[in-house]
């Protein structure tokens, strides 16, 4: 029997308004005419605010002080999902009105969010988001505790073909341990580590105005043990004040070269295994899931993302959520940190065929909890068993760059 290990997780500008610095308060104003040596009239104008007593003086090349807007909280209809406004600190700036004529100001920018979910690269810049994660997953079965835990370092690193269209690489890293614990406290495991899974992908913007962002991505990806993936993914957000309510709906066919997929662990010194199947993957699978989120700018330098998902994993299906802050204090870096955890999933109650060569830890108790029919001669098992406490968390940190 080819017998495949497998493990399937699911895959979260202000409006600028400006004003007369000195609006509003009283003036006092008292005018003095002198002439000069040629005969000309030199008109002196003295004026002084009552609130703080500054005095300004203007003659025909004179100054005239006033200050600009401060930032504001709010935000331009473009901005809800990607950009924030941003004006100068308060300060005073100098106008002269004389030849030179020049006007000093800082202008207002808008800052492109990295970590906003519809993030794509502009033609000629590079998008780099690295994922450090920490994954557990849970089940129990008979009188086994099942537990998977995962360190996995993630680089999705994109290029803008043009302002709509992106290209996509990406590349993963994990180091996995499986292990089934008895009630007597009697471990059997099944480590694993290396480059896991690698792709590349297109991404473009379908639609992006005032009101309405969309974006529809095909990525292929490979993951080792003969597993091919081809996944579409389609994001349709209405931007709202400064958030984006969004949605997401994703597919993807999945390829593999055994006939049966599922929980393995074994001893290779002893040449002992078992197997949960989850599924037969002699024929192609079909997953998906359908998403709904929020992403939000909270202030200047901060956002805040949630996400449900329900997805449908050929032989379960679950429910989701995930949240994460972003910080981003420039154009060109953001830190985001995340969680996700399962709320529901239909893996609970789940009757699935367990097979066996030989028997791991303890022959009796093993036997004992997975029942008959079982042959402790020959070694060789099969049983059928129920799953519960089925659960999946995991937290998270990306460091993103775009240049």
């Amino acid at each position: 029997m080819n017998i495949k290990h497998v493990s399937f997780f699911a895959l979260l500008g202000c409006i600028a308004f400006a004003g007369d610095g000195f609006a509003g308060r009283s003036s006092m104003y008292s005018s003095i005419n002198m002439r000069n040596s040629d005969g000309g009239t030199i008109n002196i104008n003295r004026s002084a605010t009552s609130d703080d007593g500054y005095a300004g003086r203007r003659y025909n090349r004179g100054y005239e002080h006033r200050s600009t807007a401060s930032r504001s909280g709010a935000y331009n209809d473009m901005g809800a999902a990607r950009y924030y406004e941003e004006e100068s600190e308060p300060e005073y700036v100098s106008k002269r009105t004389y030849n030179q004529g020049k006007t000093y100001r800082k202008s207002a920018r808008r800052k492109y969010f990295i970590a906003n979910p519809f993030y794509q690269p502009l033609q000629g810049q590079f998008g780099s988001v690295t994922t450090a994660e920490y994954m557990q997953g849970t089940y129990k079965f008979a009188d086994i505790d099942r537990k998977l835990t995962e360190w996995s370092f993630k680089e999705d690193f994109s290029y803008g073909l043009t302002d709509n269209i992106a290209l996509q690489l990406m590349g993963k890293y994990n180091s996995d341990k499986l292990t089934w614990t008895n009630s007597t406290g009697a471990k059997d495991e099944y480590k694993s580590s290396g480059l896991n899974l690698y792709g590349l992908g297109l991404q473009g913007r379908i639609v992006d105005n005032d009101k309405w962002i969309s974006t529809l991505s095909g990525y292929y990806e490979h993951q080792k043990h003969g597993v091919d993936y081809y996944i579409a993914d389609l994001k349709a957000g209405y931007k709202v004040a400064s958030s984006t309510i969004y949605g997401v709906a994703r597919g993807w066919i999945v390829d593999m070269e055994g006939d049966v997929y599922g929980d393995y662990i074994d001893n290779r010194s002893t040449n002992e295994w078992a197997l949960i199947i989850y599924g037969d993957s002699s024929d192609t699978l079909f997953m998906g899931e359908l998403g709904a989120g929020v992403w939000s700018v909270l202030a200047e330098d901060w956002t805040f993302n949630v996400e449900g998902m329900y997805g449908f994993y050929d032989w379960h299906n679950q429910l989701s959520i995930k949240g994460a802050f972003g910080w981003q204090p420039n154009d060109y870096f953001a830190l985001n940190l995340y969680a996700k955890t399962s709320l529901y999933d239909t893996a609970d109650d789940k009757h699935l065929d367990l097979v066996a060569e030989s028997l791991p830890v303890d022959q009796t108790n093993w036997a004992a909890a997975w029942g008959t029919p079982w042959n402790p001669i020959t070694g060789h098992g099969h049983a059928l068993v129920d799953l519960s406490k089925y659960r999946e968390w995991s937290v998270g940190v990306q460091v993103m760059f775009q240049f």
